[in-house]
């Protein structure tokens, strides 16, 4: 009886905790306080996106979406909702416990140089082996990725980054602007050294970012924008991304720190720092009332491509950087920079958690001697958030998004909303004014903008001209079968139409007295900002042309056309007259994949000496007439983490760590639309470039290609030949035009670009800091009898100077020497094997010039 009782007692008391428990619980679920609405400008009365609505003290928050509009709920009891955004002063906003509240938030717009110590040691004994100093730094590299940001599941922030362009050593009443006296009142100082400079550029903008873990990324939204100074003056869109690689920001942690075009060995190298610094404790400071270790640093050859600096750690773990500061020995091997500083500031926001908070890098540039200018961008990080999810801002593909607003902000906002440690209006804005009120100074901008951009607006007024006329560099040519070739360009610009644009040429040789043409009608389906072929394209094309084709030759680097081109280092016979009309549609996405799916008509007459020609079955050559096709193909193509210089229809990739794989298909089709023969064509390719710091870059290029069907031999497999005198990668220097031909081949092509690491450490030779080059490139072929006019009497004939290659793959090699003067570089190239061939020749030299750092 007794147990009974306790026993239901027992029950009893259980079944109140737990009735107790789900009352609770049904208490808290049913306090859930919410909050909806919409986010405004105060003054525009226009919906904001991407502001940020929390609940305060809790990770519950969202982002307003396009129309400003947001929706979240909390049920910890919390009542205080924070809604910020760049460049607007925060609202703190207290909502009714338990309910669900409209609101309609309008939002108000807003209204340390390091202490450096320069190590510089003469000769003196070193050693690595217990060295306090190398004990330190490698505790300090592997404990480098601990405390970052990076290590949260997700973060938001607010960023400010002012890049700006100056005259450096600016004296007032000399030099070019010596009769433009008004420009002292703009003169500033160089953080670098306090000499006076004057700014003539400078870019701003204002981004909040954001960072989730995983999946791993990160989304930029750009709030604010604006550029002031000569880039008013000039179109500069071009450069953007020229700009955005050369001085881009730097990361401490990175192996390799890769800026101005070169891999800069990083102090925090976990693979290199301790072979290829010398490193020095200097002393022990207090900053912000805690010790740290200021380490110094410095090349073991000051040549080599590294910094000597300061490091200021912490002497325990988690072994943190608090500061950084670091130059360019005076003796490097990196053109135009005569010195450079670059300082960065990190703070602890919570134990382990250390964050950035201001990043400076100063370069003083010098060309020749004679234009020295001084290039500053400063970084600011702000209104760090951690783990509040931020799902939203990965909604589009695209790492950077652009308020719709982001250019249309004035004077007046840009002083409220910089960040106090960095807010300066330099007024480049007035001093444009005054330069603009001096005629020539305006039409020497003018002239410099045609020639980068190699167009001549029809109108001044960029926002109004519709059509642009060119190129400097294809005006005029020379080839043997046209003699001076002149050609004028025309492109429409989005003010025609955002989305239909139309680009085309008219040519004209004075040898053969032959007009040719091209004309494309191209609709886009995302806007664009100026031409049609801006990045993303996603376009569908209708083209027509009648033209020159040098067959086995392929202007990778260049339009046939530029001037340049037209000095060759031998005779070229092989060319047609080639009549095409082509549909074309292409997709390009964020992340580098592409595809190109496309249909085309050729119809080739055969130019100059060469003939299209078979046997007949009496043994004699007959003519064959024009060669006329027709074929479909797709393009595909990967490209990791892939930056260009974009030139309205050309683009030129820059130096990149990523890499390339692009297949290609090709359909031709007999009987369709005139089609003479039914073939298929592939290739797959993959191209890799390695940066090797200290020891350059190693480039590699792989190609596979292969023909099914039998051909004529126009449209056989041929390696591509280079018959100029310039250097052009991809090309074949001593090999000829169509010398083999093939139905499946296999390409290579290596590149290695040393940066002067062993002319660095020979005597006398390395003050004039040349730099090394070598290249080795070849194919293997092979041809089948059914493509073999031997053998297939179906075929037209091979043109003279053509053969079926060996069992030997052809093979050509080069040495030479870059940065001669800072520009040129001469190749020397010399031919492996096949020998024999008539009219070979065995070796070259190659020229070209470049502006490089």
């Amino acid at each position: 009886m007794r147990i009974s009782i306790i026993y239901n007692l027992r029950n009893l008391r259980f079944m109140m905790i737990m009735l107790f428990a789900l009352f609770s619980i049904s208490t808290i679920y049913s306090q859930t306080t919410s909050v909806q609405g919409v986010v405004r400008d105060s003054v525009t009365n226009e919906p904001l996106e991407f502001a940020t609505v929390r609940f305060d003290g809790t990770t519950v928050g969202k982002l307003s979406d396009e129309v400003g509009k947001f929706s979240l709920s909390n049920t910890t009891g919390g009542n205080t909702v924070v809604v910020t955004m760049m460049g607007y002063e925060s609202r703190t906003i207290i909502v009714p416990l338990n309910k669900t509240t409209q609101l309609d938030i309008k939002l108000k717009a807003e209204g340390v140089q390091l202490n450096e110590i320069v190590i510089r040691p003469g000769k003196e004994k070193y050693s690595k082996k217990d060295n306090p100093a190398v004990e330190l730094i490698k505790k300090v590299i592997a404990n480098k990725y601990d405390y970052l940001i990076t290590n949260q599941n997700y973060y938001m922030n607010d960023e400010y980054d002012r890049l700006m362009f100056a005259f450096n050593e600016y004296v007032p009443g000399k030099g070019i602007l010596k009769n433009l006296k008004f420009v002292s009142k703009y003169a500033d100082t160089s953080k670098i050294d306090n000499k006076p400079i004057l700014p003539f550029s400078i870019r701003e903008t204002l981004s909040n970012v954001y960072y989730r873990k995983d999946p791993k990324g990160t989304r930029r939204v750009v709030v604010a924008y604006q550029n002031e100074g000569l880039d008013e003056q000039m179109n500069t869109e071009s450069m953007e991304s020229v700009i955005a690689e050369v001085f881009k920001d730097v990361s401490i942690t990175d192996n390799n720190i890769n800026m101005l075009f070169q891999d800069f060995v990083s102090p925090l190298s976990s693979t290199s720092s301790v072979n290829f610094y010398k490193w020095y404790i200097i002393d022990t400071v207090m900053i912000d009332q805690k010790k740290y270790v200021n380490l110094g640093f410095v090349p073991f050859n000051t040549q080599d491509v590294g910094f000597i600096g300061n490091l200021y750690v912490q002497p325990e773990a988690p072994y943190a950087v608090k500061r950084v500061s670091f130059r360019v020995p005076p003796k490097i091997n990196v053109n135009y920079v005569e010195n450079m500083l670059i300082t960065q500031e990190f703070y602890e926001k919570s134990p382990n958690l250390w964050v950035p908070s201001r990043f400076t890098t100063a370069i003083d540039m010098s060309m020749y001697g004679a234009a020295k200018f001084y290039v500053e961008k400063e970084r600011t990080f702000e209104n760090f958030i951690f783990n509040l999810p931020v799902d939203a801002a990965f909604g589009t593909s695209s790492p950077v998004v652009y308020l719709s607003d982001y250019k249309k902000h004035d004077k007046n906002y840009w002083n409220a909303s910089r960040p106090k440690v960095v807010n300066k209006d330099y007024r480049l804005g007035e001093m444009m004014d005054e330069f603009r009120a001096n005629k020539l100074v305006d039409i020497t901008l003018k002239t410099i903008d045609v020639l980068t951009s190699q167009y001549l607006p029809t109108n001044s007024n960029e926002e109004k001209n519709k059509l642009d006329l060119g190129t400097t560099l294809t005006f005029y040519s020379y080839n043997h079968l046209e003699g001076n070739r002149f050609r004028l360009t025309a492109s429409t610009t989005k003010n025609l139409h955002p989305h239909f644009f139309m680009y085309g040429y008219l040519a004209y040789g004075t040898k053969d007295a032959k007009w040719k043409y091209y004309g494309e009608a191209t609709w886009s389906f995302n806007q664009k900002k100026y031409h049609k072929d801006e990045f993303p394209r996603h376009n569908i094309s209708i083209a027509h042309k009648y033209d020159v084709n040098p067959l086995g030759q392929r202007f990778l680097q260049a339009e046939r056309d530029n001037i340049l081109l037209s000095l060759r280092a031998r005779r070229y016979n092989n060319m047609t007259y080639d009549r095409m009309t082509e549909i074309d549609y292409i997709h390009e996405y964020h992340g580098g994949f592409s595809y190109n799916i496309y249909g085309r008509t050729h119809n080739e007459e055969a130019a100059g000496e060469l003939k299209f020609q078979r046997y007949d079955e009496s043994g004699m050559l007959v003519d064959m007439g024009n060669l006329k096709t027709t074929e479909a193909g797709i393009d595909i193509r990967y490209a990791h983490g892939e930056k260009f210089f974009q030139q309205k229809r050309r683009r030129q990739a820059l130096p990149s760590k990523g890499y390339t794989i692009q297949y290609s298909h090709i359909m031709g089709f007999k009987n369709v639309l005139g089609g003479q023969f039914k073939y298929n064509k592939s290739s797959l390719s993959f191209d890799k470039e390695l940066w090797i710091a200290p020891y350059g870059r190693l480039g590699f290029t792989v190609k596979g290609e292969k023909i099914w069907g039998s051909v004529p031999f126009p449209l056989l497999l041929a390696a591509n030949a280079n018959t100029s005198i310039t250097i052009q990668r991809g090309s074949f220097y001593m090999l000829s035009p169509m010398e083999f031909l093939n139905d499946s081949q296999l390409t290579w092509d290596i590149d290695y670009r040393m940066g002067g690491w062993l002319f660095n450490r020979i005597p006398v030779l390395k003050l004039l800091k040349l730099r090394e080059v070598a290249g080795f490139r070849g194919f293997w072929g092979h041809l089948t009898r059914d493509n073999n006019p031997a053998y297939n009497t179906d075929l037209l004939v091979f043109p003279k100077d053509v053969y079926s290659m060996g069992r030997a793959p052809y093979m050509e090699y080069s040495v030479g020497i870059e940065n001669i003067l800072q520009v040129f570089r001469v190749d020397y190239v010399r031919r492996v094997n096949y020998l024999d061939n008539p009219d070979t020749e065995k070796s070259g030299f190659r020229i070209s010039f470049e502006f490089t750092f």
